[in-house]
């Protein structure tokens, strides 16, 4: 029996090694492609699999997604815990170039993210990669003053024309706005420094009106307005994917970096209550059933 066993696994192992591993990658590809967005759309997968007899047990040393050129209106990937955790992935590196995420375009994103588990059964029968569990990892992410800048010009009602500069560890955000208390040309000179995890706020922030200095209460409506800059999980619907803990600004970039994971799918929002009109029945709330005749 031991045998028959050994023997099966090592056959598992070689048909995961030859063609069907690659059928698996280009399928595991199309099915993240079909996620995402653009003509120009491009999504590659690799699995390396862990010893000769990986195959058999589920076990898989490394799988990197790698897609550029698209746009998206969020995550294209979410655990799903009920899902079969039998199969293991040591590492799994996601690497994006080029791509839009709600409105922010990114010019490059990557995470390496350690002990994650996959449904095996969905992968063999299917070839698509349906996560159960995800580890925590690190990731780091680039985007440019240009693209921080629409951004911005888009996020904000107040703010009617915007140029945003990046350098020497500071942001510069020059411009025209309608705030609460003021309508006037303005320019704020600050750091931008990650809060709570999930934000990048500006800080440190040195506030001018026409080249003079505002006053406290003006200087604070302005910061009120811009602050959080870019909010993780409320601008982009990250839901915890990244738990930022540092940023860099020089020389045109932001960088920001932190922990990583892969989500779990958030739960779809409930249909709305017919009303008297759809139900037909004249009234607010579907009547009871009747009680059955003695």
């Amino acid at each position: 029996m031991n045998l028959l066993f050994a023997a099966a696994g090592v056959g598992l192992a070689v048909h995961w090694s030859g063609g069907e591993l690659r059928r698996f990658e280009r399928l595991a590809a199309e099915d993240i492609r079909s996620k995402l967005h653009g003509d120009a759309r491009q999504v590659s997968v690799r699995a390396e699999m862990k010893g000769p007899l990986g195959g058999l047990f589920g076990e898989v040393r490394r799988v990197t997604i790698r897609a550029r050129s698209f746009s998206t209106d969020g995550l294209p990937l979410f655990t799903e815990p009920e899902r079969s955790k039998r199969g293991r992935v040591q590492d799994l590196r996601i690497v994006l170039d080029d791509f839009t995420l709600r409105g922010l375009r990114i010019e490059h994103l990557e995470a390496s993210i350690p002990s994650c588990r996959f449904d095996l059964g969905l992968a063999l029968s299917r070839k698509q990669i349906r996560l159960s569990r995800s580890g925590v990892g690190t990731g780091r992410v680039r985007i440019l003053e240009s693209d921080l800048e629409q951004f911005v010009l888009r996020k904000y009602r107040e703010i009617k024309r915007v140029r945003v500069r990046v350098d020497r560890h500071h942001v510069f955000v020059e411009g025209y706005g309608e705030f609460l208390v003021i309508q006037t040309n303005f320019f704020v000179i600050a750091k931008l420094a990650p809060v709570g995890g999930n934000k990048l706020e500006l800080t440190d922030a040195k506030v001018f009106f026409d080249d003079r200095r505002a006053d406290e209460a003006s200087k604070r409506a302005v910061l009120d307005t811009l602050n959080p800059v870019v909010d993780l999980n409320a601008d982009l619907k990250l839901f915890g994917a990244i738990q930022l803990e540092g940023v860099r600004l020089v020389e045109g970039v932001l960088e920001a970096w932190g922990k990583t994971r892969i989500p779990e799918r958030p739960p779809e929002p409930s249909p709305p209550f017919p009303s008297s009109r759809e139900s037909g029945r004249g009234m607010l709330y579907p009547s009871l059933p009747h009680a059955p005749s003695p």
